[in-house]
């Protein structure tokens, strides 16, 4: 049994007749006779009662009506949907983030996706570094973003979609809170909040690396995986933290925020399967290079 004689089949029972069926069809009558002769001779039952002056379905027919607008609605449904997911205006993407980026980068970028595809579903989760590679290479994640350096196999493909100055946060009333400008010499001897290395361990040993090359030994005071209990904790003065520009939105009481001299600027990669070629992960590749 063929699509088309599906097709031809409910285009002459709603006509109950040839002439007109194939003139809605475009295709001349006696193709459409066969067809419909070839259907009922495959299914072994009459459809329709032909005479010379007009055309009745038979009971068979009218139930093999129903069934047959049932699928071609049904197989309507899934061309449209296939077409909308090919052209990246339907699916599920998958999406992980560090923290700090739900300060900059994820919000605005999620907010212009679903805009322009309201029809499709974002899945969000906040993972580590090392999470979010490897959940990217086993495909449990499509899209990865994250703090580098990070090391990258040929498998991955990654790519900058915002860099930003990092800064000190610092308890209110440090005594370089006075300042304009923190050397980075003098934050490095201060007691440090810092997130565990084995949560970004490229990221860590760049700022550890860069705060020891100015000649003092870092000292982390605490650790802490969250960046919300990061500046919690410098709020109740437990130390100091090299932090994305992006973090001073976290308008808590008790933390003000300078600039640093010397240090390493923070970027944002986006992280993705090097063999992807989703339409929805380009989609928001897109809207995340534009900008958070």
């Amino acid at each position: 049994m063929e699509l088309r004689q599906l097709r031809y089949f409910v285009a002459v029972a709603e006509e109950l007749h040839f002439r007109r069926a194939a003139a809605r069809l475009h295709i001349s009558q006696p193709p459409l006779s066969q067809q419909i002769a070839a259907l009922e001779d495959e299914l072994g039952v009459r459809l329709l009662e032909r005479t010379r002056r007009r055309v009745e379905l038979t009971p068979a027919g009218e139930a093999f009506l129903r069934d047959a607008r049932a699928t071609l609605a049904e197989l309507d449904v899934a061309v449209s949907t296939a077409r909308a997911i090919a052209a990246g205006q339907e699916g599920v993407l998958r999406v992980g983030f560090v923290g700090s980026a739900l300060l900059s980068v994820v919000p605005a970028t999620v907010q212009r996706f679903r805009r322009t595809r309201p029809g499709a579903e974002i899945e969000l989760r906040e993972r580590s570094t090392v999470e979010q590679l490897r959940a990217v290479s086993t495909g449990l994640v499509d899209v990865g973003l994250l703090r580098p350096p990070i090391e990258a196999d040929e498998t991955l493909h990654t790519e900058v979609v915002m860099r930003e100055r990092t800064v000190a946060a610092l308890p209110e009333g440090h005594p370089l809170a006075g300042l304009r400008r923190i050397p980075l010499r003098r934050l490095a001897a201060e007691p440090l909040v810092l997130f565990p290395r084995r949560q970004a361990p490229g990221y860590h040993d760049l700022l550890i690396g860069r705060l020891a090359a100015t000649g003092i030994t870092p000292h982390v005071a605490q650790y802490a995986p969250e960046m919300m209990t990061i500046i919690g904790l410098v709020a109740a003065g437990i130390g100091v933290s090299p932090v994305p520009a992006s973090v001073a939105h976290l308008a808590i009481d008790g933390v003000t925020y300078r600039p640093l001299s010397g240090a390493p600027d923070t970027e944002l990669v986006a992280v993705t399967r090097a063999a992807e070629h989703s339409p929805l992960v380009s989609a928001f590749l897109t809207e995340a290079r534009n900008g958070g």
